[in-house]
Parts: structure tokens; C-alpha cells; sequence
């Protein structure tokens, strides 16, 4: 059984360059206070994994991959083994959207073939425990997500860094420590422009939102440190 949160059937904006499918899981160990699906995270929807491996037979003609998001998928990891296998037996991609929480669980799947793309959320600076807290939550959750990146990078798929930025909470200071902290990474540094009136969080539904000038001048910090960053804003989807 899988905590299901519903579907995007067709999407060309979650996996760059495919058409995919997007399976929402319920449920994280974050509660990050611009979180966007928020509305995942508390109740439940149990959804045997055969109603889901139908929903994807029936869009396999119109996609090449498939993208499990949440919430948090690692967090269901069962259902997340099973269904990855039943996508790659489809010849469809994998992509799974992470906090990283679950290193060890990244690295099991990575080493049984079933992950394509990771795209790891870094959601503050990996030097600044105290922030990633006060953002996510969990104690010491830098240290799983530090493992995680590690643990991506090592591994034979493709990896997507991801920072959602809010004018006031996360801006070029944050930026240039988070790229700083990933020099010499080869894969693609997203940096991604939050939408304040989606937030869980009162305090972040009233910060002004990033302009599209101030996104690409994000994107020429990063660049000091990483060569393949992009920006993605509501204005212009993702530019590399």
C-alpha cells in the first residue's frame, strides 16, 4: 500500500528535456516552513501499488519517465523499490525529488539500477545546522543530507542540486555559501524561485517574491564556483 498523494499525468517541466509522469507520495520528516505541499504531509490515502502501476501502463504512450515526488518518496521506501522496478521493466526513466533524509535508501536503490535522475533538495547552507533547523526541522538534519549528496555523487545516475530561494529568507549570501560548499560538482545546480503565497508558513506567505533580474543575478553567484547552473522561474520555466 502506498500513502498516494495523486498525479501529474503529463508534465515537461519535472524531468529536463523528457515528458513525465509525476506520482506524489504523502507524508516527510521535514517540515519545511515554505513547504508547497504541505497538504501532503498529515493525512492519509492508501492506495494499493497495482492502482498506481495502472495510472502509469495507461500514460506510458505519452511519456518517457516517471518522477516520484512528495512529500517525501524515500520515506515509503517499499513502495518506492517496487514501483521504480515496475517504471525501468517499462523502459521509462526514474527521477525521485529528495530532501535527502535517507542516504542509506538513496544508496540501495542507485546500486540496484532503479534511479536515473535524483533531484536532492539543499534547502540552506550545509555549514549552517542552526538554519537548516530553523527551515526544516529535524536536528542534525544537514548530516543525512551531507551523506545523501555524497552518496549522489558517487553514484552512476544523474544528479540535480536544487536551492528554493524566498526574497528575505534564502538570497545571494545563502547562494554563494550552498555553491561554495559544491565546487567542483559536475552535475546541474538549480536554483529554483519560490512562490510566497503557496507557503505553509504565514511568515513566508508575505515576503516579496524574487524578481527575474535578482534570479539570474543568483545564478551569476553560484557560477563562481559551479559551471552548470539554472535558474527556474514561474516567468520562464528552467534556463541552463
Amino acid at each position: 500500500m502506498i500513502n498516494f498523494g495523486g498525479t501529474i499525468d503529463v508534465t515537461t517541466l519535472d524531468y529536463p528535456g523528457k515528458v513525465a509522469m509525476v506520482i506524489f507520495f504523502r507524508g516527510c520528516p521535514f517540515r519545511c516552513i515554505y513547504c508547497q505541499n504541505y497538504r501532503l504531509l498529515f493525512e492519509e490515502n492508501l492506495v494499493k501499488e497495482e492502482v498506481i502501476e495502472e495510472k502509469i501502463k495507461e500514460a506510458r504512450a505519452f511519456i518517457s519517465a516517471v518522477v516520484f515526488s512528495g512529500g517525501e518518496p524515500f520515506m515509503q521506501f517499499d513502495g518506492l523499490l517496487s514501483l521504480s522496478k515496475y517504471v525501468k521493466d517499462l523502459g521509462l526513466l526514474v527521477g525521485i525529488e529528495t530532501c535527502g533524509y535517507y542516504p542509506d535508501r538513496i544508496r540501495e536503490l542507485g546500486e540496484l539500477g532503479l534511479i536515473d535522475t535524483l533531484f536532492l533538495d539543499v534547502k540552506a547552507p550545509l555549514d549552517d545546522p542552526e538554519m537548516y533547523t530553523r527551515i526544516t526541522g529535524p536536528e542534525r538534519a544537514t548530516e543525512r543530507v551531507k551523506d545523501s549528496l555524497n552518496v549522489a555523487i558517487d553514484a552512476d545516475f544523474e544528479l540535480e542540486v536544487r536551492t528554493t530561494v524566498f526574497n528575505g529568507l534564502l538570497g545571494s549570501e545563502e547562494i554563494l555559501r550552498i555553491a561554495s560548499s559544491l565546487e567542483g560538482f559536475g552535475g546541474r545546480y538549480v536554483i529554483q524561485e519560490g512562490i510566497p503565497d503557496l507557503a505553509a508558513e504565514d511568515e513566508i506567505k508575505h515576503l516579496p517574491p524574487f524578481t527575474y533580474d535578482q534570479m539570474l543575478d543568483l545564478r551569476e553567484v553560484a557560477s563562481r564556483y559551479l559551471k552548470r547552473v539554472g535558474i527556474r522561474t514561474r516567468e520562464h520555466g528552467l534556463e541552463i
